[in-house]
């Protein structure tokens, strides 16, 4: 059974880490050639959390940051992917 977000429910978890990785990859390498930036850990730990259905509480608290902070980061992420991507992006 595949999901959302094209993840196969029984994949072993070290499959579903390296897509995740790549899923990662394929972001930072976007918003490089956009923005000749890389995403910051706190940007990552969004996508990261937000492929795993987290809610903005939990990605703070892996993130080590305040929960506001990880929503406010999160929304600009979203709006620059959703430039980047020419799409609307949203968690």
């Amino acid at each position: 059974m595949t999901d959302k977000v094209g993840y196969n429910n029984q994949c072993p978890p070290t499959s579903r880490m390296m897509r995740l990785q790549e899923i990662l990859q394929f972001i930072d390498d976007a918003v490089y050639a956009k923005t000749r930036k890389r995403l910051n850990d706190l940007q990552r730990g969004i996508i990261e959390g937000t492929l795993k259905r987290q809610k903005y509480d939990d990605i703070a608290e892996n993130c080590g940051c305040s929960a506001g902070h990880a929503k406010d980061v999160g929304y600009e992420l979203l709006q620059m992917l959703s430039n980047i991507f020419d799409e609307e992006v949203d968690k």
